[in-house]
């Protein structure tokens, strides 16, 4: 009988994790599993690319292709909606049917809670999704002048750089071509993209530069969409057009599952820091932006590709006894939009004992439009890889 491997989530963790250990076990003819992923969509969408939609610079066909097409890597690939996981019993609950495992790798992202503050869900355009960055595209072409307001409700959230990323690449774009628009964002950081003072020096030269206004709110209370304000205990800002960050919720099949809720925080499920395993269950590996807070990590794709790797080495090297396991990776790269240019950082990545937490890092490496072309070349070799 094979080995039952069962990945949740057809997103970058999910599809990394499910990929690597196919290919290899067609490799190894010792090998003998069964890599099932299951997934609530008949797409892959590479989620980064959902910024240039946003922006008029890419189309829905250039950010997704057919989960199905995983298959060509011999997983098997079934469209389901995950309900509920019985780790007790090794069972995951969907829909459609029910799914047995030796083997669990949850990645299933986050929860948008929009719901979390008065106004928030009515209020502005996002491009968190893909329906959501068709509609910001439409507000941004029709945008002539006036106040941008980028507001992030809390923190942790998805992809931290993004905030920084597109107030630049807005104030840049609007300056090259002359319209009379002023960005400012609102956020409850303590500085401009806080990850040391060598990663924040850089944005803060930016930000003075195009003249980004960052303020800094004490918890966000309202958003009045009909006389376009937020309200925070500190500030009430006013805004043209306002671009929103959406609060990380628990998504709900780990939210409805015993023992998947982070008793710290309930906005996210428990994890070995160490291995990325359920605290409970060393048979059920949690890599999605659920778990990477309580692990100390960012809620980025860069960390959950890394631990995607890491967990499908852990899995291979028990079933074969000896596969090399090289460990998460001790330097964290990340590269984003600086403007019009580009830029990169790094972070270094270790294990604290005292902690059972990765600490990191972090340092500026450079800042270029040849990053910019780097980026923009591995988000589209991503998805043509699954074509």
């Amino acid at each position: 009988m094979p080995k039952k491997i069962l990945v949740l989530g057809g997103g970058s963790g999910g599809v990394v994790a499910a990929r690597k250990l196919a290919l290899e076990a067609r490799k190894h003819k010792d090998l003998d599993i069964e890599v099932t992923l299951v997934t609530n969509s008949e797409w892959h969408e590479f989620q980064p690319l959902y910024f240039d939609v946003a922006l008029g610079a890419a189309v829905p066909d250039e950010v997704r292709a057919p989960i199905k097409n995983m298959e060509k890597f011999g997983v098997k690939v079934v469209i389901d909606t995950v309900k509920k996981i019985d780790a007790a019993k090794r069972t995951v609950t969907g829909e459609k049917g029910s799914y047995n495992y030796d083997y669990l790798i949850v990645s299933l992202g986050v929860k948008y809670g929009w719901d979390a503050y008065p106004g928030l869900a009515e209020a502005g355009v996002h491009n968190y999704t893909l329906d959501g960055a068709l509609e910001m595209a439409k507000a941004m072409a029709a945008f002539k002048e006036g106040k941008i307001v980028v507001l992030v409700p809390e923190s942790p959230h998805r992809c931290g750089m993004y905030p920084f990323e597109v107030s630049t690449q807005l104030a840049e774009t609007f300056k090259k071509i002359g319209r009379k628009v002023e960005v400012t964002l609102v956020g409850p950081y303590p500085d401009i993209f806080p990850l040391g003072k060598d990663v924040t020096r850089p944005w803060k030269e930016k930000f003075e530069e195009l003249g980004i206004e960052y303020i800094r709110h004490n918890g966000l209370q309202e958003v009045d969409p009909s006389r376009k304000i937020i309200r925070a205990g500190n500030i009430e800002e006013r805004y043209d057009l306002l671009i929103k960050v959406p609060p990380s919720r628990l998504p709900d099949p780990l939210a409805e599952s015993e023992g998947f809720q982070w008793k710290q925080d309930p906005r996210w499920a428990p994890v070995r820091a160490r291995d990325f395993r359920h605290p409970d269950y060393d048979d059920v590996f949690l890599i999605g932006e659920h778990s990477m807070p309580p692990a100390g990590l960012p809620t980025a794709g860069v960390p959950i590709h890394f631990a995607a790797d890491y967990v499908a080495e852990i899995v291979l090297n028990e079933l074969l006894g000896g596969y090399p396991i090289m460990g998460y990776y001790t330097m964290m790269d990340c590269v984003g939009y600086f403007g019009l240019s580009g830029y990169a950082g790094t972070c270094e990545t270790v294990f604290d004992e005292s902690t059972e937490k990765w600490k990191l890092t972090c340092y500026t490496l450079m800042r270029s439009p040849i990053i910019r072309l780097m980026k923009e070349a591995f988000y589209k070799a991503w998805i043509a890889s699954l074509k």
